[in-house]
């Protein structure tokens, strides 16, 4: 082979003649940049160019022919897996280790660079190729094989259309893994019922915490498993759950291991999880149900959490009638719909107790002998001061959309045995009142009882099929 000249070593030849094409194309169009031009710019022969290389072209894509073509001589050499999904997982994976940056850079800058059409052209050359490797996993004399065809090929382009969502969105942005994963999720509604297990990791194990990962432990959440729980403390997991944690596995603070065995990470743990993990799992592309909903008064944890390419998902907790208020305020639906909401929650005043709080506020709550009104003010607000205690303002905001307009007014009332939640919300859609009477969790007086169980209630309704209000 022909010795690389300024210097170079000969391993580093391809990705050198790669870079070099990519930055000719920016510069003066793929059309008008000759192989010449390139072997000059990178500074190596002719020969060595075609040692590496067909054309031009090539230069583009050889990053992700070389998963494709690895890939497709695992299949050859394995046994007929009967189902394409685990397959092109598998792929997602092998593409995230080694991102294919040229074609990143090339899908980013098409018209640029000149490439849209060579783009298309070999997008689709590759994704029929990849789509019959992933048909060829099914059982070849199975009466589906039409049916398998068409999901293979689906998946295939599932495969494709991450890679570009996550090349347009700027290569490093997003995670390609995530992004091809979430792409793939989409295929899959339609498709008959999953044959696996909805795979759940819990994070904290609190009041809340601890119900949810007794309940998944037993196997009382038909469709689900429990993968792990993530927790801060080496003992946090046997204090919540007794000698049930023997068999369940702890991943400590290791946030990537929990994400991986997940399909759902479950987050129990307040707001400050909500925030900072819930992010990392979101940008992971894993669907994340959260408790805290507290955590979207922040707006850069907001954008954060609902960014994709993971699904957010949101326990309803302690209220009820948000799906009729947010139909309501449902954007380009009935004008001006909902254009006010409050909220009114009255609890024990000896829960409501903070650690901001001195010595002498402490003590009026503790001592209390009348109710009284606690805060009066903004969502944002009601969270700072009351983090464990107005999630429900934030439910409440978010449904309707009015995050600025909604009041909230919590009462301290030392006589409450339960909690009391009362919305009130207007607009041109209606007038609306609900009020619930939860009571209190015995792990927790600051939390419902009931709101593990809408936590539990969540995981049932993504793990298995039936019918569910929408």
């Amino acid at each position: 082979m022909t010795s690389v000249v300024r210097g170079r070593p000969p391993a580093s030849s391809r990705e050198t003649l790669a870079d070099a094409a990519s930055e000719l194309f920016l510069e003066q169009g793929y059309d008008t940049t000759t192989v010449a031009d390139i072997t000059t710019r990178a500074g190596v022969s002719r020969s060595s160019f075609f040692n590496y290389f067909d054309g031009k072209a090539a230069t583009i894509w050889y990053a992700l022919d070389e998963h494709l073509a690895e890939f497709a001589a695992a299949l050859a050499a394995g046994e007929p897996t009967g189902d394409s999904r685990h397959t092109a997982e598998a792929l997602a994976r092998r593409v995230g280790t080694a991102p294919p940056h040229t074609l990143a850079l090339a899908i980013a800058n098409a018209d640029a660079m000149g490439v849209r059409e060579e783009l298309g052209t070999g997008r689709a050359l590759r994704q029929a190729s990849l789509a019959s490797a992933l048909a060829a996993t099914s059982e070849s004399g199975s009466p589906r094989v039409i049916a398998e065809q068409i999901v293979a090929a689906a998946r295939s382009a599932a495969v494709f259309a991450g890679m570009w969502r996550w090349a347009e969105r700027g290569a490093g942005t997003t995670n390609l893994e995530a992004e091809i994963l979430a792409a793939l999720r989409s295929v899959e509604f339609g498709l008959p019922e999953r044959q696996d297990a909805l795979s759940v990791t819990v994070v904290g194990s609190g009041a809340i915490g601890a119900r949810v990962i007794a309940e998944l432990a037993a196997g009382n959440v038909p469709g689900a498993t429990l993968a792990g729980v993530v927790t801060r403390r080496a003992d946090a997991l046997t204090e919540a759950v007794g000698q049930l944690s023997a068999g369940i596995t702890d991943f400590g603070e290791d946030l990537d291991a929990a994400i991986r065995a997940s399909d759902l990470v479950v987050e129990c743990a307040g707001i400050a999880a909500a925030q900072t993990i819930g992010s990392q799992v979101i940008a992971a592309g894993r669907d994340l149900l959260i408790v805290s909903i507290g955590a979207l008064a922040d707006p850069a944890s907001r954008q954060a959490l609902t960014g994709g390419p993971g699904v957010l998902r949101l326990a309803t907790g302690a209220i009820g009638g948000l799906d009729l208020l947010a139909a309501a305020a449902r954007p380009g639906g009935i004008e001006d719909g909902i254009t006010s909401a409050s909220l009114t929650s009255t609890k024990g005043a000896a829960s409501l107790v903070q650690p901001w709080m001195d010595v002498e506020q402490a003590r009026k709550l503790e001592t209390a002998t009348e109710p009284f009104a606690l805060f009066e003010g903004t969502v944002a607000d009601a969270i700072e001061l009351y983090p464990g205690s107005l999630n429900v303002a934030c439910a409440l905001a978010h449904a309707t959309g009015l995050w600025g307009e909604t009041r909230v007014r919590l009462v301290a009332d030392p006589g409450a045995e339960r909690t009391t939640h009362e919305i009130v919300a207007a607009g041109a859609a209606g007038e609306y009142r609900f009020v619930m009477t939860n009571a209190v969790s015995e792990a927790n007086p600051a939390s419902s009882a009931v709101v593990a169980e809408t936590v539990l209630r969540g995981i049932a309704t993504l793990a298995g099929p039936g019918a569910t209000f929408v």
